[in-house]
């Protein structure tokens, strides 16, 4: 009769955690995610396996973890995205401002990656889509109602910015025939749609 395997604890992880992990990323843009080993990834993050071993279970939670902590670093737009103010100028180009960092060592090539290898990360973002397209939905109907923007259906407005998420930026095919990098395209679609929307 064979050991009992005995569910190891992990550490709990630190900024130093969080700032390693994401210091993967520029090596990721072009890597294929699904062939990547423990070992691969030990080296990438330029430490023993052992040491990652003692924060991760397996690809997977360090992938989950790595797009999560991206994530809660986007939903700081929703601060000033809600805030009760006349300036909607400056609510959007924070937004634009949180979009375009986050995207920072980003590639669609990755994201696509993620999205085939690793759906429980891919998820993540997924429910992040789910919330940037609601709040933004708030704040076309409320501009429009200000008088602020163009009266354009909301509903077509929310379909172009779901099609830019969820089409474009995992489309790295495209992206293989233009200079432009997804923080660039970003900045670019944000700043067209709000020079189209203005009153």
């Amino acid at each position: 009769m064979g050991r009992k395997a005995i569910e190891k604890k992990r550490k709990v992880k630190s900024q130093k955690v969080e700032q390693w992990t994401q210091a993967i990323l520029p090596k990721l843009v072009h890597t294929e995610l699904g062939s990547l080993t423990i070992d691969d990834l030990s080296s990438l993050f330029n430490k023993s396996k052992s040491t990652v071993y003692q924060y991760f279970t397996s690809k997977e939670e360090i992938f989950e973890y790595i797009t999560q902590v991206r994530i809660d670093s986007l939903k700081t737009y929703r601060k000033a995205l809600h805030k009760n103010t006349k300036d909607y100028r400056n609510q959007y180009e924070n937004l634009v401002d949180v979009l375009v960092k986050g995207a920072q060592d980003i590639s669609p090539f990755y994201l696509n990656q993620l999205k085939i290898h690793f759906p429980t990360a891919w998820q993540i973002i997924e429910e992040f889509l789910m919330i940037l397209l609601n709040d933004l939905k708030v704040f076309y109907t409320t501009e429009i109602q200000n008088k602020q923007f163009k009266p354009i259906s909301v509903d077509l407005l929310c379909k172009l910015d779901e099609y830019f998420i969820r089409q474009l930026i995992t489309d790295h095919h495209f992206f293989n025939n233009t200079d432009i990098v997804l923080g660039e395209m970003i900045k670019e679609y944000m700043y067209l749609k709000l020079e189209g929307l203005k009153a």
